[in-house]
């Protein structure tokens, strides 16, 4: 989803995009990264690949692979032609004490996901020197055909069963990932590089996430709190991956728009690409 808006966004800023698919370019390989970046001599490279916490959880070697072994492979490609890079990690890096985590609290890894993403924070900023580490919030965007659309999702959750449940204790940032991708593109321009925490601001439960999704939609289904033991996970998921941007707002940046307004935008759009969803 966020690579999708990104090649959006900047292809309409007037950039030249080459969205690679994983046929194209298997970024853990190390041939593969370094035939394609000397090829395309990009001047900014992002590199978005991703699995799930539980995954990583069940097998780490998984996550260690796509999150810090590419990090390091593209960083020092990237270092090699002279390009910029942008690694996208995770709000997952904290604890379950609830509060707004910034760029200079100190990590509590609780996941394997956490600890491969945290790794590949460092191996890029070890091995590239014009580079920029991303800490996004809970991301919903793209499209209804990308699989991991959770507005999307749980407006196709609501058609089908009049009462929806929700974890009331797992406290983040809903985050737009077309906003993410326009607030990159001034932190890229700024050629401030460095660890940015960008996600929407305020913050939600899981619940009220979901309730806001389905006022959104204008639909009458009913949201119910529960508690997250209700739902079984091979990770042990912290409660709160709340992010303050900190470093956005030194830089002179304005903060990124509150959740509730960046799910009724994007909602709004929805509708527009499908007037069923109205």
């Amino acid at each position: 989803m966020l690579a999708y808006d990104l090649a959006r966004v900047w292809s309409k800023a007037g950039y030249e995009v080459a969205g690679l698919s994983h046929a194209e370019l298997d970024v853990t390989q190390a041939s593969q990264v370094r035939e394609v970046v000397d090829g395309l001599k990009p001047d900014i490279v992002f590199l978005t690949p991703g699995t799930g916490v539980d995954a990583c959880e069940e097998n780490p070697a998984v996550g260690f692979r796509l999150h810090t072994w590419s990090a390091e492979l593209m960083a020092q490609a990237c270092e090699q032609v002279g390009a910029q890079m942008v690694y996208i990690s995770t709000c997952g890096l904290f604890g379950d004490t609830v509060r707004e985590n910034s760029e200079y609290d100190p990590v509590e890894l609780k996941t394997q996901y956490a600890r491969s993403k945290f790794l590949g924070e460092q191996a890029t900023q070890l091995y590239c020197s014009k580079s920029f580490v991303i800490r996004p919030g809970w991301l919903f965007g793209g499209t209804p055909e990308h699989n991991r659309n959770f507005v999307y999702q749980r407006y196709v959750e609501a058609r089908q069963k009049p009462l929806l449940q929700s974890a009331n204790d797992k406290i983040g940032c809903p985050t737009n990932t077309g906003d993410m991708a326009d607030k990159i593109l001034e932190l890229v321009e700024s050629q401030q590089y460095g660890l940015y925490n960008v996600a929407s601001s305020g913050m939600a439960s899981r619940y009220e996430y979901v309730k806001q999704i389905v006022d959104a939609f204008g639909l009458d289904n009913t949201v119910e709190p529960v508690d997250s033991s209700a739902y079984a996970r091979s990770a042990p998921v912290p409660d709160c991956e709340v992010l303050s941007g900190l470093n956005l707002q030194f830089l002179g940046l304005a903060p990124m728009p509150p959740w509730q307004e960046a799910i009724q935008r994007y909602v709004a759009h929805l509708k527009k690409l499908d007037t069923a969803l109205s």
